[in-house]
Order: structure tokens, then sequence, then C-alpha cells
């Protein structure tokens, strides 16, 4: 008699339903739609290579639109047609956003610029070991842009890396020792070869990394470029990040200013992101995908310790103890004072 009572309880207990989160938005080549292709997400970079996806998405909508169901955390997201092996004719594009960061009962706005794979040419043996090729957009060299290469991907390609070479007509042929190399290429409209990438940029991930170099083998790497398009983000998920104004000693606006943002108090080493200089108004942007804590570090120059004139200034919350971001509180704004350092 109790089991038929508990029983009975349980099968008219009320159901709750918990709110989805995830990334949603669009995919297109070069403005037309494409069957067949999935949303992947990985936990790293290092397992696009190994096929370790935690979540793959149903095909694309007729409109080229898509939805994958995410719990919250940080993603690497890539989308494409085929399974295995990149095949010429393929469709794909690494999102250079990520990692991606989902909130609970919120889906993200990504969206995917897709290349198509050329035809596949074989290793050159024989001679020097390194990489030759071309950096295109849409099949005309691309000119005066930046070929990056990376030793590990765990930074997310932030920093300096191993290797900036700049390409002058678009065609490229680096010697490199033997080893495994992950191969980007940008190009920013405002110049320069350090910053996060903004509408209207080129830059691309080589759909093959990474690239693994033998001994006496010159690897041909092609990599089309495309440009980060606004048409394929817009959404209604909110800006997470720190937002504010660059401040002189007296409160007044200053242009030109990076901010770069650190996980450790000492800010030393690579930033886990940087933004673009500050405009005439002193105002900037920076993007941030983990929760924190986050101290910031604002000054002119990329690298190395500052000048004698540079304008630089810290923040680091409270007590010096870092801003943390929530999903309550997903943006900051957060003013920052420079000077010189005489």
């Amino acid at each position: 008699m109790n089991k038929i009572l508990i029983f009975l309880l349980l099968s008219v207990a009320p159901v709750f339903a918990f709110a989805a989160s995830g990334i949603e938005g669009r995919v297109a080549w070069r403005g037309q739609l494409v069957e067949g292709v999935r949303v992947h997400a990985y936990r790293s970079i290092a397992d696009i290579a190994t096929g370790g996806e935690v979540a793959v998405s149903p095909p694309v909508d007729v409109d080229g639109t898509y939805r994958l169901e995410l719990p919250p955390g940080n993603y690497y997201l890539v989308a494409r047609d085929f399974e295995g092996e990149p095949r010429e004719g393929g469709y794909f594009c690494y999102y250079s956003g990520a990692p991606v960061r989902v909130e609970n009962e919120s889906f993200s706005q990504v969206g995917f610029n897709l290349v198509r794979i050329p035809e596949q040419v074989d290793v050159e043996p024989g001679g020097s070991s390194g990489i030759e090729g071309e950096i295109t957009f849409q099949d005309e060299l691309l000119e005066r842009c930046y070929l990056y290469v990376y030793t590990d991907p765990e930074r997310g390609f932030k920093g300096p890396g191993y290797v900036i070479a700049p390409v002058e007509k678009g065609r490229f042929r680096l010697r490199l020792p033997p080893g495994e190399y992950w191969i980007l290429a940008r190009k920013r409209a405002a110049g320069g070869r350090f910053g996060p990438i903004e509408i209207g940029d080129y830059f691309n991930f080589y759909y093959g990394n990474p690239v693994r170099v033998g001994e006496g083998e010159m690897h041909p790497v092609h990599i089309e470029t495309v440009t980060r398009l606004d048409m394929l983000e817009k959404g209604d998920s909110p800006f997470r990040g720190v937002s504010g104004r660059i401040l002189d000693s007296e409160g007044r606006p200053v242009s030109g200013v990076r901010v770069f943002a650190y996980q450790d108090p000492a800010m030393t080493g690579t930033p886990a992101a940087m933004s673009s200089p500050s405009g005439e108004d002193g105002l900037y942007r920076l993007p941030l995908s983990a929760q924190g804590p986050w101290y910031f570090l604002a000054r002119e120059s990329l690298g190395g310790p500052a000048g004698p004139d540079e304008l630089q200034g810290r923040y680091q919350g409270g007590a010096g103890s870092g801003l943390n971001l929530s999903s309550e509180n997903p943006s900051l704004e957060v003013d920052i004072h420079v000077r010189s350092s005489m």
C-alpha cells in the first residue's frame, strides 16, 4: 500500500522546466547559404584537432541560422560541413572571437563566415623545413598583412606567439624548425600587429591546423581570410566585459592607449585580452569571456618595459582584489587614470 502511494505522489509531482542556454546565429559563405554545415563546440583549441567536441548542432536551417544548446561555460567553436580530415571543396570556419562565454538562461550570438578548402598540394621534401604559401581574400592575394605562428594554442592565440611575419604581397616562405605549429593570418584596418579583431578586419585560422613540420619538409599553407561581418552577429546578447575612459591626471580624455586584462594581480607576461586603442574621447571597450577576477593595465605600447615618457595606469579593483563579472553584472564601467612613468 505504501509503495502504491509513493508512486502516485511521484507521478503527479510538478515538472520544473529549466531555461536553456547556448549559442545561436548565422552561417554563410561569401554571403551565400550553405547546406549541411554544423557547429561544433569544444572546451579547448587542442580538442579541435583530436575531434573532442562536447556538442554538435543540427545542420543549419534553410535561412542559414542555427541554434546549439550548451551548459554555461567557455567554448571554442568551429562550423564545417565535413567530418574527420579537411577535404577539398569543404566549408570551414573557426570563430576568432573564442572563447565564447555562455551564460545561464541565455544564448550568445555567434556568426560564422565560411571559407572553402582549396585543392590539396603535397608537401615539398628534400630542402629546408617550414611553411610556404599564400594569404588571400576572395581569390585575390591580400597585401600588407601578417602571418602568425604559434606553438601553444592554450593562450587563445593572444600575444606575439612564436613568429609574426609581415607579408607584403600575399605570398610567403618561412623557415621553421621541425615541430607542430598553429598558423593564423590577420590584417587590421587600423594597422598594427596586435589587438582584437574588429568589424571589417581581415583574419583567419588555417583550416589544417596544427601543421606538423618534419625535417626537410616545406609545407604548403593557403590561408583564405574573411572579414568579420556585423550581419552574422546581430542579436540580443548583452556586451560582456569592461568599458570606460582613459583619463590623464587632470581628468581629460587620452587617446591611443590600450587596456590589457590579466587574471594575475602581478600583470606580467601575455595578457588574456587587450582592447583597441582608446579614441579621441578616451573611450575603450574590452570584451571578456571569463568571470575573473580581472586586473587591468593601460599603456601606449605593446610589450617590453615602459618607456620613460610612456603613459600608463593600473586598475586592480577594491583593495586590489580584482573585478569579477557575473550573469547579473556581465559588464562593468572602469575609468583608468594614466600618467608618465617619469
